[in-house]
């Protein structure tokens, strides 16, 4: 008999050696690592065991049995920890090191247990046979660890039924119940063994002999470390997504590594946490966990096309959510901050037009009368009407890039005259040109056609922007403005417009400077030219709007060209004998004639501004009340009947939005001297606004008020007398073209 059970001890030795290496070499998941741990722990276990049947002493006996104890400590825990797992219940990494402590320390008293009886009451080494062996009583550590024992047998066993009785798939079931088997076996040869029925054999080490045959059948024969489920487990266990699968009932089938981590943190348990991501499912909206935010997915599992279960997932988008919440605050901060641009640029607008429509306006009506002024004279008027006009400028400009920053600026397109409107540049860049001895020509082929269809204003903004750049750096020589047509197709042509001078030309170093908003290239050679640099920018930006790009060849000490090409539509059905479909310009001739009929009101609270405004109407021979605030505008807007109302913008106490509102809003209890229609003239009287804002917000801002149209500062004979003839009752119009 003896023979016998050393020979078995030596092959289960050997059969647990290969065992442990080869779920070593496929170890990956916890469930995994806790065999490994068993299989270990049994294989030392059964090799102290073997030396404690080869002892001829109680000294060899103790030595081996220490060695004994320190696998045999860990067989319970591991296989409580494997089986546990094997049911995919988590076990809290607390209880776990827990756990691990308790055993270490019945490791402990077993390895010093001559100098205490705290595990052993007593020890007797006695010899039965051919082997000897210690007749000991029990401690009560012992006891306690006996009953930690049992309890371990009772909870693993019975959660391995129970889940093998739930499996569905064949080879899973079988595992399964093989790793039962082995279980149950090596827990029945430790409770016979509590017996003391085996005559000193420890019966125990025959049923982890024995249970390891079972076990080694389950990993070799219905491969227990199958590599497919071992990847399909590892990759779930590690996704970044939480994942509960529940069966019909509600019981946990599986939760991964994410999901236990949530729940671990969660004081409301799984039921909770399932009730949550139900509700904010239904809501459609993400659920926040402990300073998480998750999107929660619901899905039905099937088996053989009826459900079985569900997959509560729950994907982690804190990131995201935190990203997109930046993204509106910086959106927000970035809306505020282009506000208060607008705001500050409206005002700033107003308030450098408003003293400039008195500067230049004034100049022009001083220009008016050149028979009584010297040449030092008008040469200073011209001086300052220029300076004025190039302000005007600039304020243009920095309001065309602000829109063109905002996306808020528009080609609007339709028919025009190229020709007058070239002649119309030609003659302001006369003007700016002065006493510099430079030549300038105007070339336009013949086969550009009269009347096209574009963006004209822009495009004359562009034309004078560049000409502008063509005077301040050419001191002598020449500037040519040449409009050709270098490519057509039905109904268009594309024209190439191109601005030449001789002037000093530009750096190659420089060339990629051009076209930057307030940057000027050469400053050591240009630092006295006038000018922000957003001429060329805006220019850019507008001829990028119509499909075009600007272009520059240059050679430095030479000159420079610069060039672009658009696709411009031709006005079909318009000829010089029908040309009332084209789109008259401010710029271009107006009409002379004479309202003596009308009775005209302008409300301004600058009086210089209203004297300006006076005299540019004075040829007209209208009837002109004047009016410097709100208040004073509605007591002669209700004493008289005008038909026409100016209407400065930003005035104190009353501003023109406000006056607009309440005119439009007067109603008279009944008819005045036998008028009729008053209330009817409040509603429909011409309001034109004067402002220097003309922002799209603003003009908005205005025609809800109930303003008709629109004039900006400083204010253009042309484009008065436009305004005038749009609003002024023919019949009190007379004149000539």
């Amino acid at each position: 008999m003896y023979l016998f059970l050393l020979t078995v001890q030596v092959i289960s030795i050997v059969i647990l050696f290969i065992e442990s290496g080869y779920v070593f070499a496929k170890m990956k998941t916890n469930v995994h690592k806790y065999l490994f741990l068993n299989c270990v722990a049994t294989l030392v276990n059964n090799a102290g065991y073997l030396l404690m049947m080869l002892s001829n002493s109680e000294e060899q006996y103790l030595t081996a049995l220490q060695m004994s104890y320190l696998g045999r400590v860990w067989i319970p825990f591991s296989l409580i920890v494997f089986s546990l797992a094997v049911c995919k219940i988590h076990i809290k990494k607390l209880i776990v090191m827990g756990l691990a402590l308790f055993h270490s320390f019945i490791y402990l008293l077993v390895m010093t247990c001559r100098w205490h009886n705290l595990y052993y009451s007593s020890m007797e080494y006695q010899v039965n046979g051919q082997w000897g062996h210690i007749e000991s009583g029990s401690g009560i550590f012992h006891d306690i660890y006996t009953l930690v024992l049992v309890t371990y047998i009772v909870v693993g066993i019975f959660m391995l039924i129970r889940f093998t009785c739930r499996e569905k798939k064949s080879a899973t079931k079988k595992r399964l119940i093989l790793v039962t088997l082995a279980m149950a076996i090596e827990s029945g040869g430790y409770i016979v063994n509590l017996t003391g029925v085996t005559g000193g054999y420890d019966c125990t080490v025959m049923g982890y002999t024995i249970g390891t045959i079972f076990m080694y059948i389950a990993i070799f024969r219905y491969k227990l470390m199958d590599t497919l489920q071992l990847a399909k487990d590892f990759v779930v266990d590690e996704l970044s997504e939480a994942i509960m699968a529940l069966d019909n009932n509600g019981n946990i089938e599986y939760i991964n590594k994410p999901a236990r981590e949530i729940l671990s943190r969660r004081t409301i348990g799984l039921d909770g946490c399932i009730r949550e991501m139900k509700k904010a499912v239904a809501v459609g909206e993400p659920i926040e966990l402990d300073g998480h935010i998750y999107s929660p997915e619901v899905k039905v599992l099937y088996q053989n096309d009826e459900p079985c279960g569900s997959v509560y997932v729950l994907v982690d988008d804190t990131e995201h959510y935190n990203y997109m919440r930046q993204l509106k605050e910086q959106k927000e901060i970035a809306e505020e901050a282009n506000a208060s641009k607008s705001a500050f640029l409206s005002i700033v607008s107003h308030e450098i037009r408003t003293p400039m429509n008195a500067v230049v306006g004034m100049t022009d009506l001083l220009l008016r009368d050149t028979e009584s002024l010297s040449d030092k004279q008008e040469k200073y008027l011209k001086n300052i009407k220029n300076s004025g006009s190039a302000l005007v400028m600039i304020v243009n400009d920095i309001l065309d890039q602000s829109k063109i920053e905002a996306g808020k600026m528009e080609i609007i397109e339709q028919p025009y005259e190229l020709r007058p409107m070239a002649a119309d540049v030609k003659m302001i860049i006369e003007n700016r040109i002065g006493s510099k001895p430079i030549h300038l020509m105007y070339e336009i082929d013949d086969n550009v056609p009269q009347f096209l269809i574009g963006d004209s204003l822009r495009i004359r903004q562009i034309l004078i922007n560049l000409m502008n750049n063509a005077v301040k750096f050419t001191e002598e020589g020449y500037i040519r403005l040449k409009v050709e047509v270098v490519d057509e197709k039905a109904g268009s042509r594309c024209l190439r417009f191109g601005v030449k001078d001789s002037g000093q030309g530009i750096r190659k170093e420089d060339l990629a400077k051009l076209g930057q908003a307030f940057t000027q290239v050469d400053t050591g050679k240009n630092h006295s030219k006038e000018g922000t640099g957003l001429g060329l920018s805006i220019s850019r930006d507008f001829i990028s709007m119509m499909g075009g790009q600007l272009e520059v060849t240059s050679e430095y000490g030479k000159g420079s060209e610069f060039y672009f090409s658009i696709w411009q539509g031709i006005a079909a059905g318009i000829d010089n004998t029908n040309a009332s479909g084209v789109t008259k310009q401010a710029w271009q001739s107006e009409e002379e004639f004479t309202a003596q009929g009308a009775r005209v009101l302008i409300v301004d609270d600058t009086r210089v501004n209203l004297m300006v405004m006076e005299e540019l109407m004075e040829p007209l021979n209208m009837t002109i009340d004047t009016a410097s605030s709100g208040v004073r505008a509605l007591e002669l807007v209700q004493q008289n009947f005008y038909h026409v109302i100016f209407m400065d913008y930003m005035m104190p106490y009353m501003d023109g939005v406000e006056t607009t509102e309440k005119i439009r809003n007067l109603v008279l209890a009944d008819d005045r001297d036998g008028e009729a229609g008053r209330a009817e003239y409040y509603k429909t009287v011409p309001i034109i606004v004067l402002s220097g804002d003309n922002s799209d917000t603003t003009k908005e801002k205005l025609m809800r008020a109930g303003i008709d149209d629109f004039i900006e500062k400083p204010v253009e004979i042309g484009r008065l007398k436009k305004l005038l003839l749009k609003w002024l009752p023919a019949e009190l119009v007379s004149g000539e073209n």
